[in-house]
This record gives structure tokens, C-alpha cells and sequence, in this order.
């Protein structure tokens, strides 16, 4: 009995510590589970698609351009007559005649269509209206995307600060390190170590400082896009700055006047401007024609049923009618000067000629503009070689120092100096490759094309 019940216990203590293990394996696998779910990989393309989601911009655009469908595919309903149907009952008396008081009852149908040579032309407005709509629509989708993309890069910049700030801080520990040992050998004096540790508790600071602007932009960056995230959730940006060493030679791209000039007439400014005019010279054609030409009428009334009582005689009648016209009128007032006519065809020829000139300033503004971005985009990459030049000439200089500084040729004052260039000068050329892609991502806005024309596929 006590070997058999041994053996119970042993059994039943076996069975419980693999139970036992196996949920802690389960546990710990969901728990990993659930933090790579938790963690986010996001890309700007990804924040591009959030924004497209989510934008109030690009809805509001959205329901315009619905609206404006809805009315162009349903302008059949132009040609469809009025109708109307009706019933009427009368109680009368009549007493020019014997046959006195009398009821009359009957129910009819009429339906009239009124037509002008003008609604071709409102037709072919709804037409423009819906068109128009598409590519405004395809404006606002492409400025979402280079705010979020201008925005993407911008945090990347401040990421960068960060991983300098952390570098930073791990040079600084490094040096206070040294340090450390030497003035415990009497190499350098007391005020030397305490310089160094300074340092390390202001490249702490600056770190917490970076960070939290970093975590404040990322926010509101996720916010702006529309990503619902929890509080413990990861965020991880994927991409890099250097993505500007696939700028293409846009000059090489845009050669000659004429590609110039037709960039600068499908750009969105002038473009939305050209379709505002040719709207208006429409409206102008259709308010001639509704007001000035003549216009033909359709009607017709049937009365099925149309039921005569006389009570005195006490007799009754059944009949059925119908009636159909066809009528012409022309407007006579019309052609009276200063009439309300006149005034309205005067009123659209002076918001065409608004236009055209609006049209005229557009295109100024925006060949003034693509030239701007053109020099900025030269002087930028430029500019990006001589910061690069400069960012690897302070790491060689920080570095040949601190090899200098460990052998006691250097002094701590001079290391703190070249590290300081060091990161300065990294940091002024990851700024200028955030500059150079605005710069281009702003141009590729402007003239209209797809985000990333300018860029090496």
C-alpha cells in the first residue's frame, strides 16, 4: 500500500509540474505573440494609405465628387415631363336650365414638358462639373501624400536626433570613463573628471529632451493619418533619410521650353482654373439660350372618367376626355437692353474674363515657382556634398582625437570640441537631405505629377 501510494503521489506531482509547464510555455508564447502584434512597422507608403482612409479632406472631396456624378448620371431626368394626376368632385346648380342641381365627378391626368435649345448646354455642364470633380479629387489625394510623406521624413530626421543624442551620450560615458582612470593615476586634475561627468549629465538630458519631442511628433503624425494605436503599442518607422540619393537630374528630365510650358498647363492651379472657365463659357452659352431662343412646350390631359348626375331629373352621363398641344414661345423682353436677361449673359461674360486673367497670374505663379524649386533642388544637392564632406572629415578628426586623448596627447577640452563638431556636423547633413526630398516632393506637387516622378524607381 505505501509503495502504490508512493507512486500515486510521484504520478500525480509528475502530471502537475508538465501541466504546470506547459501552461507557462502558453503563456509566454501568447505573451510574445501578443507583443509582435502590438508592434508596428510603418512605412510611408502604409501612412500614405491610413491618410487615403481617413483624411476629412479627401472625404469632403469625396462627397462632392459623388454629388457631381449623381447630377451629370442622372441629367436624363431633364427630358422627364411633369405629371400630375387628380380627382374632383363638384355639387352645383344651374338655373339658366331645367335641369337644376347636378353632381360632377371625374379624375384626369396631365403631363407637360418644357424643352430649350439651352439644356444641351446645362448637360454638357453637369458633364464638365463631374470631370472636374475627378481630378480635383486626385489633387487633394496627391497633397495628402506629400504632407505625410514631407511629414515621414521629417520624423525620421527627429529619429536621427535621437540616435545622435544616444551616441552622444555613449561618447560622453566613454571620455568621463577614461577620464576616470587617468585622474586615478594623477594624469589630469580633479577639475578634468569633474568636466566629464558634466558632460554626461547634459548628454542625458539632451536625450530625454530629444526623445520627448520625438514621441510628441510621432503622436501627432499618427493622429493626422488616422492610425489608432493603444498605449503600449510600438511604433518602428522604416525608411531613411537617404533615400535623396535617388533624386533624378530633373534638368536632364525637363529639357526644352515646350515640356516646361505643357507641366505648367496641366498643373492643378491653372488646370482647376481652366475647368472653372470652360464651366462659365457654358453657363454663359446656356443663359443666352434659355433667355433669348425660343422654347417649346409639350402638354397633354386625359380625364378617363368623368361621371354627370342632374338630381332633379335623376339622370346621369358618362364621358371620357383627353387633350394634347404643342406650343412655341419666344421671349420678347429679352432683347430689351438692360433687361434682367441681358444683365445675367453680361454677368457670365465678366466672370469668364475674371477667369482668364486669374488663368494668366496662375501660369506666372507657377513657372515663377517651378523655377524656384528647380534652384533650390541644385543648390541642395549641393549643398548635401559639402555637409557630407564636412560630416566625414569631424568623424575622422573626432576619431584620430580620441585615439590622441587615450594616449595623453590631447587634452579633454579638445576631445569635447571634436565630438561636438562631429555630431553637429551629421546632423546638418541629415537636415539637408530632409530639405533636398521636400523640395522635391513640393515640385512634383505642383506641377501634378504622381509622388516620386523625380525619384529613381
Amino acid at each position: 500500500m505505501d509503495k502504490k501510494h508512493g507512486c500515486k503521489k510521484f504520478l500525480a506531482a509528475f502530471l502537475l509540474v508538465m501541466f504546470s509547464g506547459i501552461c507557462i510555455y502558453a503563456e509566454e508564447s501568447e505573451s510574445v505573440d501578443n507583443n509582435e502584434s502590438k508592434k508596428i512597422v510603418l512605412t510611408a507608403s502604409m501612412a500614405v494609405e491610413e491618410a487615403v482612409k481617413t483624411h476629412v479632406s479627401i472625404k469632403q472631396e469625396a462627397i462632392q465628387l459623388n454629388r457631381a456624378e449623381k447630377n451629370y448620371k442622372h441629367s436624363w431626368n431633364n427630358f422627364l415631363p411633369s405629371i400630375t394626376a387628380s380627382a374632383e368632385a363638384t355639387d352645383a346648380e344651374n338655373t339658366s336650365t331645367s335641369t337644376g342641381e347636378y353632381l360632377d365627378a371625374n379624375a384626369s391626368l396631365t403631363a407637360s414638358l418644357s424643352l430649350n435649345t439651352g439644356l444641351a448646354k446645362k448637360i454638357a455642364m453637369l458633364k464638365e462639373k463631374y470631370v472636374s470633380g475627378q481630378a480635383d479629387y486626385e489633387d487633394t489625394v496627391r497633397d495628402v501624400e506629400a504632407d505625410v510623406r514631407k511629414a515621414f521624413y521629417s520624423l525620421l530626421y527627429t529619429k536621427q536626433e535621437v540616435e545622435s543624442s544616444k551616441e552622444n551620450l555613449a561618447s560622453y560615458e566613454n571620455q568621463y570613463n577614461q577620464t576616470k582612470i587617468k585622474r586615478d593615476r594623477g594624469l589630469v586634475p580633479e577639475l578634468d573628471l569633474l568636466s566629464a561627468q558634466v558632460n554626461v549629465a547634459n548628454a542625458k538630458l539632451s536625450l530625454r529632451t530629444t526623445e520627448k519631442s520625438y514621441y510628441n511628433a510621432l503622436i501627432e503624425f499618427l493622429n493626422d493619418i488616422g492610425l489608432d494605436i493603444t498605449p503600449d503599442t510600438e511604433i518602428e518607422l522604416s525608411g531613411s533619410l537617404d533615400d535623396c540619393d535617388s533624386v533624378l537630374n530633373i534638368e536632364n528630365k525637363i529639357k526644352d521650353k515646350e515640356t516646361v510650358e505643357k507641366l505648367i498647363e496641366n498643373s492643378p492651379s491653372v488646370r482647376t482654373l481652366k475647368d472653372s472657365l470652360k464651366i462659365a463659357e457654358l453657363n454663359k452659352q446656356y443663359t443666352f439660350e434659355s433667355n433669348y431662343m425660343p422654347s417649346l412646350t409639350l402638354s397633354a390631359s386625359v380625364t378617363p372618367k368623368d361621371y354627370l348626375y342632374y338630381k332633379k331629373t335623376s339622370s346621369s352621363a358618362d364621358y371620357n376626355s383627353w387633350s394634347a398641344s404643342v406650343g412655341v414661345s419666344i421671349p420678347l423682353d429679352s432683347w430689351i437692353p438692360c433687361s434682367s436677361a441681358s444683365d445675367s449673359v453680361a454677368e457670365t461674360k465678366d466672370t469668364i474674363a475674371d477667369y482668364e486673367l486669374q488663368i494668366a497670374d496662375a501660369k506666372k505663379s507657377v513657372r515663377t515657382q517651378f523655377f524656384e524649386k528647380l534652384h533650390d533642388i541644385d543648390i541642395s544637392k549641393e549643398t548635401l556634398e559639402e555637409r557630407k564632406l564636412n560630416m566625414e572629415l569631424a568623424k575622422k578628426t573626432y576619431e584620430m582625437t580620441e585615439d590622441a586623448y587615450s594616449k595623453g596627447t590631447k587634452d579633454l577640452l579638445t576631445l569635447q570640441t571634436a565630438l561636438d563638431s562631429y555630431h553637429s556636423a551629421e546632423l546638418e547633413w541629415r537636415n539637408e537631405q530632409y530639405n533636398l526630398l521636400t523640395y522635391v516632393l513640393d515640385l512634383e506637387n505642383l506641377l501634378g505629377l504622381e509622388i516620386g516622378s523625380f525619384l529613381k524607381n
